[in-house]
């Protein structure tokens, strides 16, 4: 209680004791940094302080200096001349109805350091200017009505003489550069470590824009030519005004690379050294006040300028660190993205990537939307980063998962961080979410530059890690077969669309016979050549192009070259296979009845055979196109019929007119007791359902033999026939 009871009043005494005893010190401070010159009989203020002190006492204090300005008034009536009341009765009006009008326009934030881009202009406004006019109103004022002939009334006999513009900017120039030093001296006083704020942002500012050997040179330059400028006048032009405009550009380079925080207070201190050095660059001399307003003005000016370069240059750096957070964080669950994780793996190569990838999310996301994948992983991130080190972070790669970067991950680790992400359960609409969850991971050293292509290569063992139900590393040689089969089907893919755009199929033949005599027919088989003109085989190139979706396009290209021969052919009759997305499409059936139409085919001499999955499918599409199909005058074959989860019964829902059985079935059929039981009953329900049977995979002269006694109405295979290029066919 003593320890709480002694904080408490010591924090008392600070809040009230300092803005009671600051404002005479500081007051008195200011007096004896502020500078004038004897001219002409008359007091030439040079450089004035004294209303930046009690400006810079109000916006730390606010009005709890009230008592501390009045003990302040109290001191100088006592104890100083009247004319130095009066000037303090002037300064007093006008900083406090200048901080009023400023307290009205920034409200709580009126108090906040200096520097800030927000506040600059509304504080040159109302501290600076407003301040500076409204004091020289006052002093105006006051010397009016005690008829006194001191200080400001006797140089003011006119308002817009040289005296009066000298005396304005210096009182200016004080409250432009005073107040920040004075307001930075006060907090520091009141609260110490506030120095230390300020010189952490002095070396955060210098470290980023300026080398420590540019820092040399200049600050030589400078201290060179305020030599020049502070040793009594010598004829070399140098040692006079001349060599103030000189340091100008160097002050301006201050502000923009070494920053605000550290070139403000020290373009103040010279302000002070050059005002109480004045004599000795401005000789006194007939040409004497234009050279003080010229110098004067050039100040003011120049001071205005280091001061909105310094905060520009301070908010573009603010601008170009938002810019880049921006870029290197996802904008739905603001944590870091891929970018950020490439910039933290140069930064340490030997560093673990692990991959947490939830693929259930993108079935929710299409019914809850983006939000919910990204909320989702946002709170699984969460709950990683409980089991993390202090230098280990999370990132956010949208279609992927989470990214961790890891320092020397045990197993023991991996395996932790692999139950928790599978173990997190996310709340949605009262209910209560879980997914399974796939963690790949390796070693960034062999993809520090690319780390895009890492990701890609996680995708493959994060998919291994969810059907193992354990962490899976990239380096082992599962993941390494694994990738090489993703590396493949990338290739198919790009040979199929240069295939594809450049009408590079080839189109082979392969005859089925009658068993009863009927005119042959065939069926068109499918073959692509790589770049090298080797051929890839469909059962590698086909499923790549139903994942791609160019299967339909395929499809119709093979109908459109096959109707092209059949042109100059119109005798011949061809089965032609369609892919199970192919016959889902609407739009195919009127695609084929304008391709009929355009080469003239007679439509019964076209086979299109569809999968037994899609032939006997239960969608409304499917059955659709089987029924306009036919209707348009083609015939309509089942294939591989016996491979899926057809049954006799179904079979009876089907309008087609040939069934081909299954290779699976025939290869068997001379040996297989169970097989040729199965062949004989398809063939049995085929009659029934006045369809023709078509045997795949005839090899040799036994199966043809034994399908010929099951009377099979057609054969096919490499016993038949071969398939042989179509245009040597015909």
């Amino acid at each position: 209680m003593d320890s709480i009871a002694s904080n408490s009043t010591a924090y008392t005494n600070k809040r009230w004791g300092f803005p009671l005893i600051l404002p005479c010190l500081l007051y008195l401070l200011a007096q004896l940094l502020s500078s004038h010159r004897v001219f002409d009989g008359h007091i030439l203020v040079i450089y004035d302080l004294k209303l930046a002190s009690l400006t810079a006492l109000l916006v730390l204090f606010g009005y709890r200096v009230l008592p501390g300005f009045t003990l302040l008034a109290a001191y100088i009536l006592v104890f100083h001349p009247e004319s130095e009341a009066i000037e303090l009765f002037g300064y007093l009006a006008a900083a406090l109805f200048s901080y009023y009008l400023y307290y009205r326009s920034t409200g709580w934030r009126s108090a906040a350091s200096f520097g800030r881009i927000q506040l600059t202009t509304k504080r040159i406004m109302w501290l600076c200017a407003c301040n500076t006019l409204i004091n020289s109103v006052f002093s105006e004022a006051l010397c009016i009505l005690t008829n006194s002939h001191s200080g400001w009334g006797s140089v003011a006999g006119h308002v817009f003489n040289a005296e009066s513009l000298v005396r304005v900017q210096g009182v200016m120039n004080g409250c432009v550069t005073g107040i920040p030093l004075f307001y930075t001296v006060l907090r520091v006083l009141c609260r110490p470590k506030y120095w230390l704020t300020c010189v952490r942002a002095m070396k955060s500012q210098f470290s980023a824009n300026a080398r420590l050997s540019h820092f040399a040179v200049w600050a030589g330059l400078l201290v060179g030519l305020m030599v020049c400028l502070n040793i009594p006048y010598q004829n070399n032009i140098l040692f006079t005004f001349y060599s103030l405009i000189l340091i100008f550009p160097l002050m301006l380079w201050s502000a923009v690379r070494i920053g605000y925080v550290f070139t403000a207070p020290v373009w103040t201190v010279m302000m002070i050294v050059l005002a109480k050095n004045n004599a000795n660059y401005i000789t006194l001399n007939d040409d004497f006040i234009l050279h003080q307003v010229f110098v004067s003005t050039a100040i003011f000016i120049f001071t205005l300028t280091i001061v909105f370069m310094g905060v520009l240059a301070r908010f573009n750096t603010l601008r170009f660190e938002q810019l880049l957070h921006i870029g290197l964080t996802d904008p739905m669950t603001n944590m870091p993205n891929l970018r950020a994780l490439k910039a933290d793996v140069n930064a340490s190569p030997n560093s673990t990537i692990c991959l947490i990838q939830v693929p259930d999310l993108d079935l929710f996301s299409r019914r809850y939307g983006l939000h919910f994948r990204a909320r989702y992983q946002k709170k699984l991130a969460e709950q990683l980063r409980t089991k993390l080190n202090a230098n280990e972070k999370i990132y956010y790669h949208a279609g992927y998962g989470l990214l961790l970067k890891l320092e020397q991950p045990t197993w023991g680790r991996l395996s932790i961080l692999y139950r928790s992400a599978n173990t997190f359960r996310y709340s949605h609409d009262n209910q209560l979410l879980g997914f399974r969850s796939g963690l790949g991971y390796s070693r960034a050293t062999q993809f520090s530059n690319d780390v895009y292509s890492l990701t890609g290569k996680l995708g493959i063992v994060s998919g291994l890690s969810l059907v193992n139900g354990k962490p899976e590393n990239l380096e082992a040689q599962s993941s390494r077969v694994m990738e090489n089969y993703i590396v493949g089907r990338t290739e198919i893919r790009t040979v199929l669309q240069k295939t594809l755009d450049n009408d590079a199929f080839i189109l082979m033949a392969q005859p089925i016979v009658s068993t009863r005599g009927e005119e042959r027919y065939h069926e068109i088989l499918l073959r692509m050549q790589d770049g090298e003109g080797r051929f890839i085989p469909p059962d590698s190139f086909l499923p790549v192009a139903t994942e791609a979706g160019l299967a339909p396009d395929i499809d119709l290209w093979v109908i459109k070259n096959t109707l092209k021969t059949m042109q100059l052919h119109p005798e011949h009759c061809f089965s032609i296979n369609l892919a199970p997305v192919t016959v889902c499409r609407a739009s195919f059936v009127n695609s084929v009845q304008l391709l009929l139409t355009q080469f003239g085919v007679d439509p019964h001499r076209i086979i299109f055979e569809i999968t037994e999955a899609d032939a006997l499918s239960d969608t409304e599409q499917s059955q659709n196109t089987v029924r306009s199909l036919k209707s348009l005058g083609c015939r309509v074959a089942i294939d591989d019929f016996g491979t899926g989860f057809s049954s006799h019964a179904r079979l009876r829902d089907v309008n087609a007119d040939i069934l081909k059985i299954d290779g699976s079935f025939i290869r068997e059929i001379a040996e297989n007791e169970l097989s040729h039981y199965i062949v004989e009953s398809f063939c049995h329900v085929a009659r029934m359902k006045n369809m023709q049977v078509v045997a795949e995979y005839v090899e040799n002269e036994k199966i043809q033999r034994t399908l010929e006694r099951m009377n099979v109405d057609w054969l096919q295979g490499y016993h038949i026939g071969k398939p042989v290029p179509l245009l040597t066919l015909v």
